[in-house]
């Protein structure tokens, strides 16, 4: 149906659907925020360059890629996965380990580290990681959708995974040497000198949002998410729906652990704790990227463009505070901020939503 003004018959544009649509305190809020990150980046010397935009870029392809999966799951209806890090921990050790092993005494692959040989080490180690994030994904969904407690089963599902690493590893680095099949992924350029990663974030994120927009699947994750009982009603249980969420949250957690021990060349199952870069804990960052993004932690409501956008926003602000000389506590402490920032946001627009209800 065509939304038009009730006194004139037209089309609203987009500043009367925002005035219409929320309250002044949420726009005000919104404006100041707004304000504050352009006053900031205007301020900021180097900021607007474009060797610092693709830095930007570049930084928010790892947290971004792994919050696009989480996005299936929090539009679902099942609010977030608390073991994003711990899945990628596991991956990484499963990944390294394999990318170090002697596949020579099995006679599967030449002596010489030819560039075949290489792949094919990749091949196994990247197929055997996505095995086990699937596993991993399927199991925590399956838990969800019989009835537990998301916060709760991801909890417990974190502790498993980051001890089955830890014992993997005997908690100690596993490395393997260089060249191998990962360097293109993990440091890698093919279209001049944008990262292999960052067109990685790019394509996933086109797909992740077309998939959303027009196949069954993303309306029925968009009508679970929404209204649990129609989505009954018309044969959509969240069972189904949490194990392939999930699935595609923890397969994107493994890809981004795949990426970044192809950059390091090795894995520590603390790489994705608060150890990994100075913003925090990967899972916060996650989250926050989510949140940030506009999308509604009770489901129906967001997209994986939406997450892609905040990514690259979280991305600025920590960027623009390394380049005014903030230190790593100043920096978690803006990523909180954001996150509580956005619930209030939320908070306000579902309370107004209600009001005209």
């Amino acid at each position: 149906m065509t939304d038009v003004t009730a006194s004139t018959g037209e089309t609203p544009n987009l500043v009367q659907r925002i005035r219409r649509d929320y309250s002044p305190l949420v726009i005000g809020m919104v404006g100041l925020f707004l304000l504050v990150f352009v006053a900031g980046a205007a301020f900021t010397d180097d900021f607007l360059t474009w060797f610092n935009v693709k830095t930007i870029i570049r930084d928010a392809a790892l947290v971004g890629i792994m919050a696009i999966g989480l996005t299936f799951v929090t539009l679902s209806g099942n609010f977030f996965l608390l073991s994003m890090k711990e899945i990628a921990a596991l991956s990484i050790i499963c990944f390294a380990t394999l990318m170090s092993a002697d596949w020579n005494q099995w006679g599967t692959i030449d002596a010489d580290p030819t560039s075949w040989s290489l792949f094919m080490t990749f091949l196994v180690a990247f197929t055997a990681t996505m095995i086990i994030a699937t596993i991993a994904g399927a199991l925590q969904g399956a838990l969800i959708g019989l009835g537990g407690n998301p916060i709760v089963v991801t909890l417990g599902a974190a502790g498993l995974f980051f001890g089955i690493g830890s014992w993997w590893s005997d908690n100690l680095v596993v490395s393997y040497r260089r060249p191998h099949g990962a360097e293109w992924l993990g440091t890698g350029s093919f279209i001049g000198d944008i990262p292999n990663i960052t067109v990685a974030f790019v394509i996933i994120a086109v797909v992740a949002e077309l998939v959303l927009r027009y196949t069954t699947f993303g309306r029925q994750v968009y009508l679970v998410g929404a209204n649990r009982a129609a989505g009954r009603a018309t044969g959509h249980e969240n069972f189904g729906m949490a194990i392939k969420c999930c699935i595609i949250a923890s397969v994107c957690a493994a890809f981004v652990a795949v990426a970044f021990s192809g950059q390091v060349s090795s894995a520590h199952v603390n790489y994705f704790s608060s150890e990994f870069g100075s913003s925090g804990d990967m899972t916060i960052m996650v989250i926050a990227i989510v949140m940030v993004g506009g999308n509604s932690i009770m489901g129906g409501y967001g997209s994986t463009l939406r997450t892609s956008l905040g990514a690259i926003f979280i991305s600025s602000i920590d960027n623009m505070m390394v380049l005014n000389g903030f230190n790593s506590g100043a920096r978690v402490l803006a990523v909180g901020l954001m996150i509580v920032f956005s619930i209030i946001v939320f908070a306000l627009v579902r309370r107004g939503s209600r009001a005209v209800e």
